[in-house]
């Protein structure tokens, strides 16, 4: 019989590969690489306050498209709106190794400022998609924000 320890190890490596196959669901021909990083930050912003609301999902179909990170062709956007609820479920499915994973996607654009601005100013917008902000947002932005290395305006 496998111990308490074994077992949470055994569902934490699950966890662990269904992320490591969602990620590859966002990536693709004609498709900028930081959109992963985006889409890190939308799903830990949508499933913070453990609901995802149609229009956080809206939102990051918003930001991709109008930020070119992906071609906007019909097919593209079912891919990445499929992916994106994928994501966003698996995160409220395991909420533990799911904030950590996505957090260590991010900091792994910590050292490019040019993208890890992108992905800040999409987790702005993630912030407001639902026209609700509650304090589990604010504290997922506030590990975004840290991740990425970025900077704190408030003085």
């Amino acid at each position: 019989m496998a111990s308490i320890t074994e077992l949470a190890y055994v569902k934490g490596s699950m966890a662990d590969a269904e992320f490591a196959a969602l990620w590859q669901a966002f990536r693709g021909e004609g498709r900028d690489r930081v959109i992963v990083g985006v889409a890190a930050a939308f799903a830990l912003i949508a499933a913070a306050n453990g609901v995802l609301e149609a229009s956080e999902a809206e939102r990051f179909l918003d930001v991709v498209r109008g930020s070119r990170l992906a071609p906007s062709d019909p097919a593209t956007q079912k891919e990445l709106a499929n992916a994106f609820a994928d994501l966003a479920r698996a995160l409220l499915t395991h909420p533990v190794p799911g904030r950590a994973e996505c957090l260590r996607v991010l900091s792994d654009f910590g050292f490019d400022p040019t993208r890890s601005e992108i992905i800040w100013s999409a987790t702005q917008a993630a912030l407001v998609a639902d026209a609700a902000l509650d304090a589990a947002e604010r504290g997922a932005a506030g590990e975004i924000r840290l991740a990425l290395r970025i900077r704190s305006t408030v003085r």
